[in-house]
């Protein structure tokens, strides 16, 4: 097992988002449990960034999984590798309606989630996997928290979050 060091102002800093995202982290958990994935939980310091997470957990940017909420006709999940983001032409087209960023407050009313901490595995919204992601052999979204990520074949994802396959990144 991997040791983790921090100080004493990021380890409270850790503790303190670890309580606030208890519930999240719990329904990510489940979630692996129910769909008995083969997934493993990495727990690291507070990652604001992609470059954070990167330099938090080893993962390449690219093997990084944001899962960025939109919102179109109705909110959609948009997984997405960490070294490019979402093209909302692209988006518009696959939706067939405008779409934009969702807010802060949008993204929680509809997935639970903190911004940063999104999971992809258990949204009850239509959810997108850029195509790319799938040519990687284990990649990194969240667990519900800044501080947790989960280690996933992407096809194990795509599965567990019943995704549909798309060309929606910029390239």
């Amino acid at each position: 097992m991997s040791k983790i060091s921090q100080t004493a102002e990021q380890l409270s800093e850790f503790l303190d988002l670890v309580k606030q995202d208890r519930q999240n982290i719990e329904r990510v958990i489940q979630e692996i449990k129910e769909k008995n994935l083969d997934a493993e939980f990495i727990i690291h310091p507070k990652s604001e960034s992609v470059e954070d997470s990167s330099k938090n957990t080893g993962y390449n940017p690219e093997e990084i999984v944001k899962t960025l909420i939109f919102v179109a006709e109705n909110p959609v999940a948009v997984m997405c590798p960490g070294h490019t983001s979402v093209s909302e032409q692209k988006l518009e087209k696959i939706t067939g309606h405008e779409a934009r960023m969702a807010t802060p407050e949008e993204v929680k009313e509809h997935t639970g989630y903190q911004i940063g901490g999104v999971s992809p595995f258990d949204l009850d919204i239509k959810t997108y996997m850029e195509e790319t992601i799938l040519a990687k052999q284990k990649v990194k979204p969240a667990a519900g928290s800044k501080v947790t990520g989960v280690s996933i074949k992407p096809e194990d994802l795509k599965k567990a979050s019943e995704a549909e396959t798309v060309d929606v990144s910029r390239k």
